[in-house]
Order: structure tokens, then sequence, then C-alpha cells
């Protein structure tokens, strides 16, 4: 599958809630850092009680997106830029429309790219110290 593919296939599962579906372009020793805590998510498991966790809090995903600003591979290796955009009714906070940032390293196996590593951000203001959620690009 190439690379353009393989993220868009990670973001309609995303879209269907699907967490296996999503958990399958993970590597086993995959390193997530999330824009919510802790640090640190370590291997498959971790991964997905995160998503689970995520899932959970969403009544419905209107919208979710994820909008390739760079991506280049080498041999076995690839890497991916991406603003990320979702659009949800939370079962606790109504609406969500948000944009983050996200940086994702692949591994080609066989004949899948597999993601070994993900750091998501949100940009944050300064003044204050609060993440800026607000934010379009």
């Amino acid at each position: 599958m190439e690379l353009i593919q393989a993220i868009k296939a990670r973001e309609q599962a995303v879209k269907s809630r699907d967490t296996e579906s999503v958990i399958a372009f993970y590597h086993p020793q995959v390193i997530v850092f999330d824009v919510v805590q802790p640090l640190q998510h370590y291997g498959l498991d971790a991964v997905r009680s995160r998503l689970q966790e995520w899932f959970g809090t969403l009544a419905t995903i209107i919208d979710f997106e994820i909008r390739v600003l760079h991506a280049g591979e080498e041999n076995n290796t690839a890497w991916c830029a991406t603003l990320n955009h979702i659009v949800a009714q939370t079962h606790q906070a109504g609406k969500l429309d948000m944009w983050w940032r996200e940086t994702v390293c692949y591994t080609l196996r066989a004949g899948q790219w597999i993601i070994t590593h993900a750091h998501s951000s949100v940009p944050f203001d300064t003044s204050n110290g609060k993440a800026s959620l607000n934010l379009q690009p």
C-alpha cells in the first residue's frame, strides 16, 4: 500500500471509530507522544487503550481529516507532517472542532506502512500557558 493510501485508510478507520482497524496501522513497539497525558504511550496495548478512551468521549464523529503537508520516503522508512482536524459531538462538552499537528514515522513491513512513532501537539499561548485549540490553518 502506498503511503498516502495508508494515511487515508487510517483516516477512514478513525472516522468509523474502529479501534482494531486503527491499531492495525501501528508497529508493536510504537511510541506515541499524544496531546494528552501521559508524556508517552508505548506499544499497541497503550495505543489501543488511548483510542478506546478517546472514542469513548465522543458521541459522534462528524468529520475527521488528516491533511498531509509533507511526506517522504526512502528505502523502508517514511515520514509525514500533517494537520489533523476533528469535528465531533462529545458526551460532556458538546461540539468539538479542533486542529492539531502530527509528525509520524513509518516502516514498510510486509508491504504495509506501519507507524513506529507519532508525535501530536497543539500550540500554546505563552501569555497564559494554555493550549490554543481554536487555531485553523
